[in-house]
């Protein structure tokens, strides 16, 4: 049975950031058995700035929006004619994510059945290569007086509703709006056939953009569950919008488990380096805080900007930040915390006694009136956090992994640092990909040491022999 109450709903808004940009024009038609009950349209003054290319787009202005309600005076409307509706919109998840964000913002859960009249037309129509707007109207002859005025458009939206209920057969239409509600709101530009073959297995999936450009990359036990949690409806962050707008394919790579996961999505982002995994896309320069002893016995520090960091020698390197500015920021943090003198951690260039001593912060390290053997145990402590941890075990190990189906998977680890991998298939075929240029990794890093401290005494971890490693990357 069609939805009997249906709302058709458009937005012109200031941006595309549902929690940060805001609505600055809403149109509503209520139909209710099919029939027009009931119109809702104005204006609402955002109560912040109008970027001029939404200007020209709407031919809204601000001055047009100065006198304009404000969504607070029109919340109540709105949620009246929304009330008990199915609502409906060119893709749904922006018009729904937008308004929904704006009752929110007056403390007023919303919630509703929803589905995307984008998404309506790519099932109706799959050969059809533009489900957008314009071109729907040119395909249908429906008229717009404004195109990208809210009115308008949903009365376009309308009409296009009516005209599906024409060509196609009340169950087949039935068939194909129950599956839009059904199923979380596509992004625009992907068909549902994309969803549908989404591997549920441990790995890494890929989301591209225009001409190939890789928008993001995540990784799960079950890459279908989390590809869905993306889109769904409810959109509160900047970067699901973002995506959603964007996104035209989706690349997947299966692993046998998590930590293939893990290590594969590291490895993609830094090779891709796309647009939105910005908190891991690593600088191809860091700055090292490294350790020395100086002549008279004490530990001091100094910052040195490195582009690979040598395994052989962690034990020098104390920390590692994204600049010279984050680098002395921590260290003169450290120095209040643990009484560390400013002069020994490369803050100060003074002679004599240190700033911090004459404020009675520094015991003294700089005048050597502080043991060495003190204030290097206490420098110890304060770096105990972002000092790299020594190697857990005796030798190199391997990290095993097996899918339920047979597919096996063998990581190689020395001192923190990635090896290679030896893959074996269900049919028992062998495929090796072995690392040329050993590195310590710092996000490797990471995952390998959440990985053994939660199961130090996994049977997944092997403790091998250099011959045994050989032979192994060998293989």
């Amino acid at each position: 049975m069609l939805p009997n109450k249906l709302a058709f709903v458009d937005i012109e808004t200031t941006g595309l950031r549902a929690p940060y940009d805001r609505i600055i024009e809403i149109g509503i038609l209520r139909v209710e058995d099919n029939k027009l009950v009931q119109t809702f349209h104005s204006l609402i003054n955002p109560q912040t700035f109008l970027p001029k290319e939404i200007e020209m787009m709407t031919g809204i202005t601000a001055g047009d929006l100065e006198y304009a309600p404000t969504f607070n005076r029109l919340k109540d409307a709105i949620l009246a004619i929304l009330a008990d509706c199915t609502f409906a919109a060119h893709n749904v998840r922006f018009d729904y994510g937008f308004i929904k964000n704006e009752f929110k913002r007056e403390n007023i859960s919303f919630s509703s059945k929803h589905f995307c009249t984008v998404r309506l037309s790519q099932l109706l129509f799959p050969t059809e290569q533009r489900h957008n707007l314009d071109a729907i109207m040119k395909r249908f002859a429906i008229p717009c007086e404004t195109r990208h005025r809210a009115l308008d458009d949903a009365q376009v939206l309308f009409e296009f509703y009516q005209k599906l209920q024409e060509r196609f057969s009340l169950d087949e239409l039935e068939k194909m709006v129950n599956k839009c509600l059904k199923k979380p709101s596509l992004p625009v530009h992907l068909q549902a056939t994309d969803l549908d073959i989404l591997p549920e297995k441990p790995g890494v999936y890929i989301f591209y953009g225009k001409e190939g450009m890789p928008l993001y990359i995540g990784k799960s036990k079950n890459i279908k569950n989390r590809v869905l949690s993306h889109f769904a409806s409810d959109i509160s962050s900047v970067t699901e919008m973002n995506i959603s707008q964007q996104i035209e394919s989706i690349e997947t790579q299966t692993t046998a488990g998590e930590i293939g996961a893990l290590f594969l999505e590291s490895h993609l982002i830094k090779k891709l380096l796309p647009l939105y995994n910005k908190k891991s896309r690593i600088k191809k320069e860091l700055v090292a805080i490294k350790s020395r002893i100086n002549t008279t016995g004490y530990q001091e520090c100094f910052l040195e900007p490195i582009t690979t960091i040598d395994p052989n020698a962690l034990d020098t390197f104390l920390g590692f930040c994204k600049s010279q500015k984050q680098a002395k920021a921590f260290l003169a943090d450290l120095a209040k915390q643990y009484s560390l003198c400013e002069k020994l951690l490369g803050l100060e260039k003074t002679q004599g006694a240190c700033f911090a001593n004459r404020l009675g912060q520094c015991k003294g390290a700089c005048l050597g009136n502080e043991k060495p053997e003190i204030y290097n145990l206490r420098s110890l402590m304060a770096f105990s956090s972002t000092k790299i941890q020594p190697w857990p075990f005796a030798g190199p190990i391997i990290i095993e992994e097996k899918e339920l189906n047979g597919n096996q998977e063998y990581f190689a680890v020395n001192n923190w640092c990635y090896l290679g991998k030896v893959g074996i298939d269900a049919e028992g075929n062998k495929k090796s990909n072995i690392d040329q240029n050993v590195t310590f990794d710092l996000d490797l890093y990471q995952i390998l040491k959440q990985f053994i401290k939660k199961s130090p005494l996994s049977p997944q971890i092997k403790i091998v022999s250099p011959e045994q490693l050989a032979l192994f990357l060998q293989n």
